[in-house]
């Protein structure tokens, strides 16, 4: 797996750094199917200058899985905060796209069986 990191505005120190790589590779341990060599996430850290106080950091993550692309966005009053926020707006994403593949298998299979029924 292929991290690539951007950081704008702040520093990337090594413990920013280990903390956004293991929150992706945990998100990344959802993805089957896929093999570990063709999965890259990109990763852009950010602190907003014109604001010093609220939501100052922004993490923007973004994942790509053979020809599949999960992208997320997380803001908060520390840099932690906003990768914590990023990772789980992540896993949400990656379940509601489960979720949709397995609800169109399912319909298609209920329209196979309606139309072997009506060869009976």
């Amino acid at each position: 797996m292929n991290i690539n990191f951007k950081a704008t505005t702040i520093e990337l120190t090594d413990e920013i750094r280990t903390y956004a790589e293991e929150k992706t590779i945990s998100v990344t341990k959802l993805l089957k199917n896929v093999d570990a060599g063709n999965i890259s996430a990109d990763v852009s850290l950010e602190k907003k200058q014109e604001q010093n106080s609220g939501n100052v950091f922004r993490a923007d993550i973004t994942i790509h899985a053979g020809a599949e692309r999960v992208h997320a966005v997380g803001h908060g009053e520390s840099i932690m905060a906003a990768i914590d926020i990023a990772r789980d707006d992540l896993v949400s994403r990656m379940g509601r796209e489960k979720k949709r593949r397995l609800d169109a298998l399912r319909r298609g299979g209920a329209k196979v069986k309606k139309l072997l029924r009506f060869w009976k």
